[in-house]
């Protein structure tokens, strides 16, 4: 009986730790979606207060995002590509208590310079820490896949 106990006991705080993990979890995937949300409703200052001041950005296109006005630069030339993306269903989202990260690809319609519509699949990792109750971009990188997709 008392193994019986233990086992139960063993069974029941790994399904509440599972539980535990799933509200955080939602979060940072709500966060991506209000991330993308954000670039379709060209809202720049929305989009913008999802990252931590010390946060840390690597675009496709240009090195790198060190400061919140480097960073504002590039998603204002990224909104007026009128961006829509898809996601992938790749989407993983790894919580290590008050820092998570959320990985997968997506395929971006953008309009290039000509005005016309490109598909552009590209791949991402978004490292969050959870300040003030609230979870903050500290680390971000998007790039475009290094190989044709062979579709």
């Amino acid at each position: 009986m008392k193994r019986f106990s233990a086992l139960f006991f063993v069974l029941i705080l790994s399904c509440a730790t599972s539980f535990a993990q799933e509200g955080p979890k939602q979060e940072v995937a709500q966060q991506i979606t209000n991330w993308h949300n954000g670039l379709v409703k060209a809202d720049l200052e929305g989009v913008m207060a999802q990252y931590a001041s010390d946060a840390v950005f690597f675009p496709t296109f240009i090195n790198v995002a060190r400061t919140a006005d480097e960073r504002k630069a590039f998603l204002q030339t990224l909104i007026a590509k009128k961006p829509v993306a898809v996601l992938n269903n790749d989407q993983r989202v790894r919580i290590f208590g008050d820092v998570a990260t959320c990985s997968g690809s997506w395929v971006f319609d953008v309009n290039n310079a000509e005005g016309q519509h490109e598909k552009k699949p590209v791949r991402y990792l978004f490292v969050f820490e959870k300040r003030g109750g609230k979870w903050l971009i500290i680390e971000q990188h998007v790039s475009a896949f290094p190989e044709k997709s062979k579709a």
